[in-house]
């Protein structure tokens, strides 16, 4: 019988300086995800189309709020601190973060040029079960966050 929180995601924050693209992996245990994918026509074809649902349960340690081992700063935070590698954050719109479903094994930030199309870009080409940051709510009364992904 399956739990409620027993997925497993990587969160990849967007970290821009000094004109160099990182990404900052952050593997996140105990959550919840639901993946739903629909295939449509496009003009040449198949185009599959995903959404996710994830369920992120976090803990307040003196009024901070952390997960994963890391502090969650708010988006326009993030892009400020100074050591991003001690952070997470959840970020939509047109500068995305993106998740993936399952652990990232590769240690440190991922540099995006070293990539062909750029790392986001890559990592949704070739595998399965990445998805865009598109809505974050935060809820207090259970805590956790609710991040939905395409």
């Amino acid at each position: 019988m399956r739990t409620v929180y027993e997925d497993v995601i990587t969160v990849f924050d967007r970290w821009e300086r000094d004109g160099r693209l990182l990404w900052y992996p952050t593997v996140i245990e105990g959550v919840h995800m639901d993946a739903a994918a629909a295939v449509g026509a496009a003009k040449y074809g198949q185009k599959l189309d995903g959404r996710a649902s994830v369920l992120i349960p976090y803990f307040r340690v003196e009024g901070a709020v952390t997960l994963a081992g890391k502090l969650y700063v708010p988006p326009k935070l993030w892009q400020r601190v100074e050591e991003p590698e001690l952070y997470v954050t959840f970020t939509g719109g047109e500068r995305f973060d993106f998740f993936i479903a399952g652990p990232w094994e590769q240690p440190g930030p991922v540099e995006d040029e070293a990539w062909p199309g750029g790392f986001y870009g890559h990592m949704a080409r070739e595998r399965d079960g990445v998805f865009a940051v598109a809505e974050v709510y935060r809820y207090n009364a259970l805590p956790h966050f609710e991040v939905v992904g395409r």
